[in-house]
């Protein structure tokens, strides 16, 4: 659906002119109980080298470089959200979002939910909700609504939640001149995550989702620190056959610890953490964030990773220059597992699979981004962005060839608005 470039932009451009009139007749005929908004992004982006695939998030099967130099695909988007409000405490809003996830564009309902509001302070709401556990996270794909044609990969790229299914309550408070927000949630989530083989995804369908954060604003400042765990649910497909001889009798003789890594390899019913830190100071018109995160599991699969960013941003008139560094880091990258003489070469053959393929995915790479926005009007901006990329471990990139320095340029323009 929607596979090629000259599909998408008709599309975009189509959706502009409809959404214009259906507004317009639809806010005219219900009294503005229920009201149609929408939001969109036509990208492109040049990867300077053919010899790997820079993808936006691990969404994405595919990338810039690689498969495709130039790219309409990688950022451009579609959205469509339905608000309704049914009484004086109660409303709700329904989103549907079309990227490219993994391959090609589909349209996924990213937020359903009915809202409770009992007074100024409180909220309670239930159906499909955004995760938030980043600042800006549940509102990555509005690619209007921040500074960047896309959020730092190397912060937000390895995110793999984006919605889950539950229930969230937010409670605000003021406190002299500032105002303190608590927020919980819990849900089950229902997302794949794209390993950049073919027709192999871990389905995270039925994963338990629990957390929480905390924010304080007060003048020009704004902190969130929040703590997140994902149980995942489901088994990586493509570790069943490795777990099983790990397991075995013969293979336990070579390797008489099989059983124990078997289990620190398995994914089922393991918890991944996410803990992060962010801060912004927003006095137009300089704007400055810096955000940090920490992501670690009980599983070799997903090894322990930090992350951070830096951005900085200065407002002309309708122009704004931005420059960010961010980079994220392995930490306590995993010991690889030992070939000793004695192994047959079809014991040698596994243990070099799950060092290269299992527990070789870590993430290790450095950007330095800079570029400029410009408002056209209040509800359409222009980007552009070049991006410096260092990589030394392959998580957030695809179909690598052998003779790769690690290095990519990518060169980016966007048309974002909402409406």
């Amino acid at each position: 659906m929607f596979d090629s470039p000259i599909r998408l932009i008709l599309l975009q451009t189509l959706s502009i002119l409809a959404f214009f009139c259906t507004s317009y007749s639809f806010a005219e005929t219900n009294n503005n109980d229920f009201s149609i908004s929408g939001f969109g992004t036509l990208g492109i982006v040049h990867n300077d080298t053919r010899q790997v695939d820079v993808i936006r998030d691990l969404s994405q099967n595919n990338g810039v470089g690689y498969t495709r130099q130039t790219d309409v695909g990688m950022d451009s988007n579609l959205g469509l959200q339905i608000d309704g409000r049914f009484s004086d405490t109660l409303d709700g809003a329904i989103q549907v979002i079309s990227r490219r996830n993994p391959d090609q564009f589909h349209p996924q309902l990213s937020w359903a939910y009915l809202r409770y509001l009992p007074n100024d302070n409180l909220s309670i709401r239930t159906g499909r909700l955004g995760f938030d556990v980043y600042m800006l996270a549940d509102s990555k794909n509005v690619g209007y609504s921040y500074i960047w044609i896309r959020p730092p990969i190397d912060f937000f790229g390895s995110l793999v939640v984006s919605y889950f299914d539950g229930i969230d309550a937010r409670l605000s408070q003021p406190i002299d001149d500032g105002k303190i927000t608590l927020k919980f949630f819990a849900g089950i989530t229902r997302e794949k995550i794209e390993t950049g083989n073919f027709n192999q995804t871990l389905d995270l369908a039925g994963s338990k989702l629990l957390g929480g954060l905390i924010e304080y604003e007060r003048n020009h400042w704004a902190v969130r620190a929040s703590y997140s765990v994902l149980q995942i649910a489901n088994e990586y497909p493509r570790l069943t056959s490795t777990l099983a001889r790990l397991q075995s009798p013969d293979y336990q003789v070579f390797i008489p610890s099989g059983a124990v890594i078997a289990n620190q390899l398995s994914l089922k019913e393991k918890f991944v953490h996410y803990a992060s830190l962010g801060i912004v100071y927003d006095n137009s018109p300089f704007l400055g964030q810096l955000m940090l995160n920490d992501i670690h599991s009980n599983s070799l699969i997903i090894p322990h990773s930090r992350a951070a960013f830096l951005t900085l941003s200065y407002r002309i008139n309708k122009w704004t220059p931005y420059a960010t560094l961010s980079a994220s880091r392995p930490i306590d990258s995993n010991t690889q597992l030992a070939i000793t003489p004695n192994m047959p070469q079809v014991v040698a053959a596994l243990i070099t699979r799950i060092n290269r393929r299992v527990i070789g995915q870590e993430n290790s790479q450095t950007s330095f981004t800079y570029g400029i926005r410009y408002d056209l009007t209040n509800s359409s901006n222009i980007k552009i962005q070049i991006d410096h990329i260092r990589n030394t471990d392959h998580l957030l990139v695809r179909k690598v060839q052998p003779d790769w320095n690690g290095h990519a340029n990518l060169i980016s323009a966007a048309y974002n608005y909402i409406f």
